[in-house]
Formats: structure tokens, sequence, C-alpha cells
């Protein structure tokens, strides 16, 4: 180690004594959370956790410590990270693109020295465990985290669904007999990397409406319990394996909306032309074996609060102003969308109020929009 950073007193001031590299650096795990990183440079630097926490920052509250990355997160401000990237010996943009909590709408809004946090609860993501073969590949031997943006994620190099169950026998659970949840997570990075903001949006949506269903056993496809038996011992967990069930059609369904949300916020999407995308839908979930008549209810409900809009006003040269076109060209995000939507954790991220694991029931509390069905939680 060529030296370290801390907080050393100067009379009755506080001075910070700049970070020097450490002698190790560690490998990226993309999307790996803050706390689960730095214990991993701590580590391969033979370093206390707590002590290289000192190193690029102090506490911001009073009697503020370190925490466990299995559980909670740490975040910083913009100076904690610039001391980081010195420490780290990687640039200040390589820890943002790998590390998704060091993102500028993360950091603390803290000014002045470097600071940190590390709140009893990640705040906007869920800390997934990685896949144990990719961290071998990257030469830990160390449990590290993701800081995802759900309970779950999808390691498609390996074929491994993992999540944020921490009991004993809660492995990864392996894919390898259910490639279409393999492929389906692969379409959907696709579709948001050529959506953007409202692509996410619309994938938030179709995963609000497949939960919907799944809550509803009458409405659940006969392809889910297929999958369900195939996953083994997990199966036993309905709820940990639920958005594995139902991702394939998830994905389908996210297709389907963003074609409609495009034409619709173009402004050339008509009452017949939406009538058609409903019954095409209609068709499409009766192919997947969930009845039409119940599992539109959902869908009625998506369309109502994304609404026709009118057509494009004239332009001052007398044509319509063009249209969006382009079938991969970014969907904006609109309204019933909103910004802060577009940075919450999945399941927040839907214009849909209800979650996975819902209770839809005949009896108060009603379900959102006075919904009603007969169903579990």
């Amino acid at each position: 180690m060529a030296g370290r950073a801390g907080v050393v007193a100067a009379g009755r001031r506080k001075v910070w004594r700049p970070a020097q590299r450490l002698a190790r650096s560690v490998r990226f795990i993309g999307g790996e959370s803050t706390g689960s990183y730095v214990r991993r440079l701590a580590n391969a630097n033979g370093i206390p956790d707590e002590e290289l926490w000192a190193m690029f920052g102090a506490p911001l509250r009073r009697g503020g410590g370190v925490g466990d990355p299995q559980c909670s997160e740490g975040y910083l401000n913009r100076a904690a990270l610039e001391q980081l990237a010195v420490l780290s010996g990687r640039e200040v943009a390589a820890l943002q693109c790998a590390l998704p909590n060091l993102r500028t709408h993360r950091l603390l809004p803290a000014d002045g020295a470097p600071a940190w946090d590390w709140p009893w609860d990640a705040d906007g993501c869920f800390l997934v465990r990685v896949c144990e073969l990719c961290a071998r590949v990257k030469g830990t031997s160390l449990e590290a985290y993701l800081a995802a943006e759900a309970t779950w994620q999808v390691c498609a190099r390996h074929g491994r669904w993992l999540d944020n169950r921490r009991g004993p026998g809660d492995d990864a659970v392996a894919l390898s007999e259910l490639p279409e949840v393999v492929e389906a997570h692969r379409m959907r990075l696709l579709l948001e990397r050529r959506l953007g903001a409202g692509g996410r949006a619309m994938f938030a949506d179709a995963y609000a409406i497949a939960s919907c269903r799944w809550n509803v056993p009458d409405l659940n496809a006969p392809v889910w319990r297929a999958r369900r038996r195939a996953t083994g011992w997990a199966g036993d967990d309905e709820l940990r394996v639920a958005p594995l069930m139902f991702s394939p059609e998830a994905v389908g369904l996210a297709q389907a909306l963003a074609a409609r949300e495009r034409q619709r916020l173009r402004g050339t999407l008509t009452q017949a032309g939406d009538r058609a995308w409903h019954d095409r839908l209609a068709k499409l979930l009766t192919d997947w074996g969930i009845p039409a008549v119940s599992g539109m209810d959902a869908v009625g409900m998506w369309a109502g609060r994304h609404s026709l809009l009118p057509p494009p006003r004239p332009t001052r040269r007398g044509g319509a102003q063009r249209p969006t076109r382009g079938r991969y060209r970014r969907l904006p995000l609109a309204a019933p969308h909103t910004g802060q939507m577009q940075d919450a954790v999945l399941g927040d991220r839907s214009c849909l109020r209800w979650k996975l694991g819902d209770l839809i029931t005949a009896g108060p509390p009603a379900a959102p929009d006075g919904w009603c069905l007969g169903g579990r939680a």
C-alpha cells in the first residue's frame, strides 16, 4: 500500500489528507453494490473494512459506521468518490459505469469534505447475491452482491437465476432446463437498450400485468406450472420463483405495449387501430393459455392510463409535426409515467399500482381501482 488517507487534527480544525493508491486493485463485477466492491478491495489489501472506508471519507452522521454488504449499502458524496478512485486506481467514470450506486444521481448531496453514509436499508436497490461462477472468474472467494433494481437477476453467461434470499440452501437456480428464461432476459436488455426510458417503463408495466395474473391462480398460464416444476426445490417458494415463471411472457407483453405506446405518442393510434391491438393481444393471451376475458382486464386498465392522444399539431409551414418513427428509435417517457419513476426500483416504475404478491380479493381491502377477483397473496 503506497499510503493512506484520513482526517488529521490541525489545531481545532480537521484537515483531509489526500488518498494514495492501494497496492492491489480488484476486478469489477458489473452492477455490484458499493459496499460489496469496497469489501473486496479491503480484503485484497489486507485492510479491515472500517479502516478502508475511513481512508476515503468520514461518516456523514455522528456515530455512523460501516455496515454489512449482505444486508445494506453504503453511499458516497462526490469528494469521497474521487478519493475512492485514487485508492482503487480506477477512473471515476469507470467506477460509475460498474457500480450503480456511484452514479451521479445516487451520490450523497453533501458538499465539502469526503463523506459517506451507510443507512440501515439500501436505498433504491435490492442486494442480490452475485453468481458464484462469475465471482470465481473475477478471482474472489467472498460473497459479492449486486445493487439490482429487483429482488432477482439473471446471469445469462452461466444460465442462473439469482435473488436476494439469504437462507440456507437458497442458492442460485440453474436455468439449464429453462432456456426461454435466459433468452427473455436477453430480449429485455435489448428492448430497454434500444428504447431507453420508455422501454424500461413498458417492461415495468408488463411485469405488473404479469404479476397481477400470477396473483390470481385462474389466470396462470399452464406453462408457468411446468416451469415451476423445472425449478425443483426452489419451486416450493412460489413468490420467489414467480418472476422466473412469467418473465418470457412479460417480455413479449412489453414488446406489444411498446408498439402501442409508440403509435400513441405519435398521435397515429386511432380507435379502430386500438381495438385491433386489443384483439391481437387477446389472441396472444389465449395462445399462452391465459383466459382472455379476465386476463385482458389488467391490460384494459393500462390502456386507460395510456389514453389516445390527438394528432400532432400543424407547423407554421403547414405540415404536421414529424412524429418519431422507427421501431427501435428511443421511446420517450410520457404520462402517466414520471421522471421519478425512471430511477425507481422495478416494482415502483410502473403506472399500475399493484405488485407481485398483492392480495386480489373479493372483500376488503379492495385491489387497486376497485378491481376484485378471488386470489392469493
